[in-house]
């Protein structure tokens, strides 16, 4: 996760952040932290969107409420939801107190399984 691009730069928006997305069936599992928040994190988003570009919230994530501290989720995705997932489509964005339009956000990418 990384700072969300504002224009212009806030001082308001910083920190980092990493986040793992583990799919099994229709389950969707999500786990992250974060860390350097200019102010508490207040919620969590997983929304759905090209690369690069800001699109609608999906699902409600679990955060800790602090400047820095866990990212969690459980979901179940749709036979489409899952197919986006595969193509790249869902972000995860958290918001703070002092960036409450998103703090930090990062795409779902998906890993080849090594064999």
């Amino acid at each position: 996760l990384s700072p969300v691009p504002v224009a212009p730069a806030s001082p308001n928006v910083t920190g980092v952040g990493s986040v793992t997305a583990t799919l099994s069936g229709a389950k969707l599992t999500i786990a992250g932290t974060f860390e350097g928040l200019a102010s508490p994190a207040t919620l969590g988003k997983l929304h759905r969107a090209p690369k690069g570009i800001r699109g609608p919230a999906v699902f409600d994530l679990i955060v800790t409420p602090g400047t820095s501290g866990k990212i969690s989720a459980v979901l179940d995705l749709t036979p489409a939801q899952i197919e986006d997932l595969g193509r790249e489509r869902f972000y995860v964005q958290l918001h703070s107190e002092k960036a409450p339009d998103g703090n930090l956000w990062g795409w779902l990418l998906v890993q080849e399984t090594k064999r």
